[in-house]
Formats: C-alpha cells, sequence, structure tokens
C-alpha cells in the first residue's frame, strides 16, 4: 500500500496505537489533540514514536472557513475546538498542495448516505392485512345524492369493493407439489436402482456429505484473512489510490462527515480509505416539522425542547429521506418528574432556559467596581494602595462575575455542589 504524503492525525489515532508510520511519510497534529491524550498508556507510546510527529496550527482563515461549513452541514454542535483546529490544518495542507480550488467550500446537494431499507412510519405491509387510505368526508351541501341511487346498488356492493374485500393469496401447496413432480420426472431410474443397490455404502456418503455441508457454511464467514475484501466489496473502505497527497486520519464521525463533504480524503485507522458522507436535519418529535438550522435549542413551529438530530439522505430525484434511529428512547425523560424551581428575580437570577425568547439578565457588575482607579489621584500609591477600588462585598463579586472587556464572563459553578457555609473553630 502506498504511503501518503502528509496526514493529519486525530487524538483517536494516538488512542488506539495506530501505526501511522506504514500510512503516512509526514505526520500532523496540533497541539491540541496532544492536550487531549491523558492515558498513560497513550501518552507512553507518545513519547517514543517511530516517526517524527510534526506541530502545526492553521491560519485563522481556514478556522473561519471549515466552522462556516460545519454549520451548514449540520456537524458543528458535535465537533470541539480542537476538532476544528484538525479539520483546518487538513484544509490547508489540501490547499497548500493541490491548490485552493480542491477545497469544496458549500456542501453538495445529494448526499451518499448508508440508510435504513424502509422508513419507520411508513404503512406496514403485512401479507393478508389491507390497510385502506383513509378518504376525506364529503362536506354538507356540496354533493347532493338522489334517493334512488341508493335503493339502485345490491346489498353486497358495500362488502363486495376494494376497500373492504382483497382476493385471498395464491396456495403454494400445488406450486410445490409440481415442482417435486417435474423433480422425480427429470431424475432417471437409473440413477434410483443405484441409490437402492448401495445402501451398505451410505455411511461413507453421509460423512462426505456432511464434510460439504462443512465447507458450505463456512463460505459466508468473515474472517481476518477476507475482512479487507469484504469492506471493498461493500464501499465502506477501499486502498489509498496512488493520487491522494493529504488525508486525516479520524475516528469522529462528524469530523469524517465534514471532511467527506469538502472532497478531503479520510483514513481510517488501518490506512484504508473511507468513502462514506453523512448529513443531518433537526427534527421536531412533538409537531414532525424539520429545521436544517443545528444551531436551533427550540423547536421554530411549536417552541419545544424537542428537536433531535436525524440522518437524512437525498435521492436521485431530489426527494428528501429521514433515517431514524431504532432507539425508542430518542428523548431523554431524564429530570422530568421533578417539578421546575420557583422562578427567581432580581439582577443576578440563575433561571433554567425553557423558551427560546426568555428574558435574562445581563450579569452586570456593581457600581463599585465598574469605577476606574485613577491613578494620578495624589493618594495613589503604585503597588498596594490603601485606596485602591476593589469590590469583594457585593453579589456579583461573590458571584465570580468578571468584566467581559477584560476577557473574562461568568464562571458557570456546579449549582448541586455542597459548600461550606461555617467552619467550626477549634
Amino acid at each position: 500500500m502506498a504511503r501518503v504524503p502528509h496526514v493529519v492525525a486525530d487524538a483517536g489515532a494516538f488512542l488506539s496505537g495506530a501505526a501511522l508510520q506504514d500510512v503516512a511519510q509526514s505526520v500532523y497534529t496540533v497541539p491540541e489533540v496532544l492536550a487531549e491524550i491523558r492515558d498513560r498508556r497513550a501518552r507512553r507510546r507518545l513519547a517514543a514514536l517511530p516517526y517524527e510527529l510534526q506541530l502545526r496550527r492553521p491560519r485563522a482563515d481556514f478556522v473561519r472557513t471549515v466552522t462556516e461549513f460545519a454549520k451548514r452541514t449540520g456537524d458543528f454542535p458535535s465537533l470541539s475546538a480542537a476538532d476544528l483546529q484538525v479539520l483546518a490544518l487538513t484544509c490547508q495542507l489540501q490547499a497548500e498542495t493541490a491548490g485552493p480550488g480542491s477545497v469544496r467550500l458549500q456542501p453538495p446537494d445529494k448526499v451518499r448516505l448508508s440508510s435504513s431499507p424502509r422508513h419507520p412510519e411508513a404503512t406496514l405491509h403485512l401479507a393478508g392485512f389491507h390497510l385502506p387510505a383513509k378518504h376525506k368526508r364529503p362536506r354538507k351541501g356540496r354533493q347532493q345524492h338522489s334517493p334512488d341511487s341508493s335503493a339502485e346498488l345490491p346489498d353486497d356492493a358495500e362488502f363486495g369493493s376494494f376497500l373492504y374485500w382483497r382476493p385471498p393469496l395464491p396456495s403454494i401447496e400445488d406450486e410445490l407439489q409440481e415442482m417435486l413432480k417435474t423433480h422425480s420426472i427429470s431424475s432417471s431410474p437409473a440413477a434410483t436402482d443405484e441409490r437402492q443397490d448401495s445402501e451398505d455404502g451410505d455411511g461413507a456418503e453421509e460423512e462426505e456429505d456432511d464434510e460439504e455441508e462443512s465447507d458450505d457454511d463456512s463460505e459466508g464467514w468473515i474472517t481476518p484473512s477476507n475482512l479487507k475484501q469484504v469492506q471493498q466489496d461493500t464501499g465502506h473502505c477501499d486502498t489509498v489510490p496512488a493520487n491522494v497527497q493529504v488525508g486525516c486520519v479520524t475516528t469522529d464521525f462528524s469530523m469524517q462527515n465534514v471532511l467527506l463533504q469538502m472532497g478531503l480524503h479520510v483514513l481510517a485507522v488501518n490506512g484504508m480509505l473511507i468513502r462514506q458522507a453523512r448529513s443531518h436535519i433537526l427534527r421536531c418529535h412533538g409537531c414532525f416539522r424539520t429545521t436544517s438550522d443545528m444551531t436551533k435549542v427550540f423547536c421554530p413551529h411549536c417552541g419545544n425542547k424537542t428537536l433531535k438530530k436525524v440522518a437524512v439522505s437525498v435521492s436521485e430525484d431530489g426527494s428528501l429521506h429521514m433515517h431514524f434511529s431504532r432507539n425508542p428512547k430518542v428523548l431523554n425523560p431524564r429530570g422530568l418528574r421533578y417539578p421546575l424551581p420557583a422562578p427567581q428575580g432580581g439582577k443576578h437570577a440563575n433561571n433554567p432556559h425553557l423558551v427560546e425568547d426568555q428574558p435574562f439578565p445581563q450579569q452586570r457588575l456593581s457600581r463599585k467596581a465598574r469605577q476606574k482607579t485613577n491613578v494620578f489621584d495624589p493618594d495613589y500609591i503604585a503597588g498596594v494602595s490603601p485606596f485602591a477600588e476593589n469590590d469583594i462585598y457585593s453579589r456579583a463579586a461573590n458571584l465570580q462575575i468578571r468584566d467581559v472587556a477584560l476577557g473574562a464572563g461568568r464562571r458557570r459553578l456546579n449549582p448541586n455542589a455542597v459548600t461550606k457555609k461555617f467552619v467550626k473553630r477549634r
């Protein structure tokens, strides 16, 4: 297998202990990926790599491009900051190697998807059952039937219609009998005489037949020897062609979807080329409406917090097909059995987010904290000045609310954390 000149590795490649020296000529990663690896064994393997690992940071314009692309495909909520850095570095290397035109900036309209064979909400087609379609009732005053029309219809017309009657399924017993007759006619009488004469050798023949059956049964199994061939036949993975210059080794499905839709090459941990993409939308399980804006938390139509990510595919005629999960617990009811807390008031309230247009406090600092220390005051002393303004008693200071202009916001404290308010003195 030919090695790829430039390969960008994600944290999954290092955690799984992939032999990247057999896959790539040069291996790249970002510093954020190394910070994610905390496993002791993985850190030991990382310290003794048999190849040179090059650390690079992508440019800001490529990070911006990848972020906008991930928002269009719907994978942005599933990507971390390190994932975006890896995607941007792969995009940058591809642009440097093959030119900016080799990177796709808009998601494709039609996406190839591994889907379920049947829509879960489609009507069932069961043998022996007929589910008639629902017909609209005629409105009053629109149609007038003559009184003689009902008298002209026979009694069996209602039950003989298509909605109430269906021809029975054909019996297969007659077909089986015909198949047996044709099989018995095709067999020669000399073969039947030989079977009657060779009763003594039936044991040896049965043993040979058992061996042949065992050989036939072992044909459909997937073994380590034919695993690569099966993957190539199914189309999930393929050997890396010689024209691939840049690839990314990752086990994250969201990253693979973004890479494939951008026209970049995705490599598996074993070095195989992945050729499968997915796209997602949000579907409301309350009103069954869909939206392609993956940043939504509440349904734009009914306003409920019942949006879930659903895989979709586009057919050749442009129709959209949704593929649902077989897990019945799609909506997690955890925490819904307990009543909501009473709403809090004040300028530092902390209420749960229940609706989209819910007003939230601005979390401003106190007036004393907003006052700037005048360094030109004659009483001011540089260093430790007793006249320096420092707010430590207001509620904003107790909640650790900082000035946004200084690059810090409110720290997300755990509301369920137990704090000791009174400490016993010894």
